[in-house]
């Protein structure tokens, strides 16, 4: 399978259609665009594709798309009111009133985060200078994250990309579960004081 891939992740086409897959990925969050980056970043440690136009086509993919979901924010962000991408909408309304942009760096590396936090800001409009801002820095930290990930897999198994590449998209997933895990401890651990505390009861004599 490999041999038929080989020729494209050769061609400078390649870095055209990872700047589309990164940018439908800002809005239409289904295009897997971090495993194949992941991917190409294992790829990379033996060979083709150059990791600068492959890290330049992300970054340039990743503000793309957080500019077209910005515009869909403002034009339809109210319609969002079922799914997982309203429950993500939701908490991105809450992080951007308390970290303003910096929530959209943070966003980015949550599970459907950077779609809603995205659109979120479109919806609530954000000023376009901090956005635009955070998009960059977002996709640049984005895009040295999942590089990095394959080129640790390349190394570990450098005689099979493919084993590599597979390594890389794991670690990834297991990172991400791990930072969820921590996110919900830490929020139990912030209910519990309140819960074990109780009700306060006041003294009605007023004495």
């Amino acid at each position: 399978m490999l041999e038929h891939v080989l020729p494209l992740i050769s061609s400078p086409w390649l870095y055209v259609i990872i700047f589309l897959l990164v940018a439908v990925d800002g809005f239409v969050p289904v295009a897997m665009s971090e495993a194949v980056i992941i991917g190409l970043g294992a790829l990379s440690t033996t060979g083709p594709p150059h990791l600068v136009p492959l890290a330049v086509a992300a970054v340039a993919g990743g503000t793309a798309g957080d500019r077209i979901s910005y515009y869909v924010g403002g034009k339809a962000g109210a319609r969002i009111t079922g799914g997982k991408l309203a429950a993500a909408k939701l908490v991105a309304e809450r992080a951007l009133l308390r970290q303003g942009s910096v929530a959209l760096v943070i966003g980015r590396f949550i599970p459907y985060g950077r779609t809603a936090t995205t659109l979120t800001a479109g919806s609530v409009a954000l000023p376009m200078g901090p956005f635009l801002a955070a998009s960059v820095v977002s996709s640049l930290l984005w895009a040295g994250y999942a590089i990095g990930l394959g080129r640790v897999g390349g190394l570990a198994f450098a005689d099979s990309p493919l084993l590599a590449a597979a390594f890389g998209i794991a670690l990834g997933f297991l990172l991400a579960g791990v930072h969820a895990t921590v996110k919900r401890v830490a929020r139990a651990f912030r209910r519990r004081p309140a819960e074990e505390t109780g009700p306060v009861l006041v003294n009605s004599t007023g004495g």
